[in-house]
């Protein structure tokens, strides 16, 4: 791919069209920041979960309106997250979240889309285990956390239609991180008679910071995935490049 949009950019294209999901804009996104080159890219959404053009694309439109779309309107600049020097433009998800995409059966995946996600996580609850961690938020001192999933958002949705980071803008300077720990959710740790209210921050089942800059450390090998692409390690570091990429967004966008 990186040898075609070389090829493409240096006979004058300037705007890439990638026909596909996450992984597939990731992939374009990654070739097109190795070239440092003004190309915009449109999306046109035809992978399995579609989950960054379900806030910033045009899931649900037909094809060649969407070819349309991506070829006509304009581009505007978006941010670009990266882990470990790996750029990702939607969400990077760790954990439980991270393992069920990479392990979700292709074929699965190919017959139900995003909701093949949802229905494998929930055969593979019982897999859903806290890893102890600790995370220093732009360069503050380090807190021990225990993670069962974890999302570092530069837009909204993420394993086939999960709204881990309701705030998120592509566009701000900022990542969203969400933590979930299901330890929070035994019920030795609830009130008695109440289940907690994820939305409430006093209750710690969701953990919710925004941030330009993060460490991660786990106490072991740990999932994660950065838009649906696997990586494995136990030191993640994290930052956001604003204005990093020129991305084509659909009216009203």
């Amino acid at each position: 791919m990186k040898k075609t949009l070389r090829e493409a950019v240096g006979d004058g294209a300037t705007r890439i069209i990638a026909g596909g999901g996450d992984g597939t804009l990731n992939s374009v996104a990654s070739a097109v920041l190795k070239l440092k080159s003004p190309v915009s890219i449109g999306l046109v959404p035809l992978g399995t979960a579609n989950d960054f053009a379900r806030s910033y694309g045009d899931k649900g439109l037909d094809l060649a309106t969407s070819v349309r779309i991506a070829a006509s309107r304009d581009a505007r600049p978006i941010d670009v997250g990266y882990i470990n020097g790996r750029p990702f433009v939607n969400v990077a998800s760790g954990g439980f979240g991270a393992m069920i995409t990479a392990t979700t059966p292709k074929e699965m995946k190919k017959r139900l889309g995003g909701l093949a996600y949802t229905l494998f996580g929930l055969a593979r609850l019982s897999d859903a285990k806290s890893v102890p961690a600790k995370i220093s938020i732009d360069d503050e001192d380090p807190y021990d956390v225990s993670i069962s999933a974890i999302a570092i958002a530069n837009s909204r949705y993420a394993g086939g239609g999960f709204d881990v980071a309701p705030e998120a803008e592509v566009s701000d300077g900022l990542l969203d991180l969400s933590v979930l720990s299901t330890d929070r959710l035994m019920p030795e740790n609830l009130p008695f008679g109440r289940l907690p209210d994820i939305s409430d921050p006093k209750d710690g089942v969701v953990q919710r910071s925004r941030l330009r800059s993060m460490v991660l450390e786990t106490s072991q090998p740990f999932h994660m995935n950065l838009d649906g692409e696997p990586m494995i390690d136990q030191r993640f570091e994290v930052s956001i490049k604003p204005n990093a990429l020129n991305f084509v967004f659909p009216s009203g966008k």
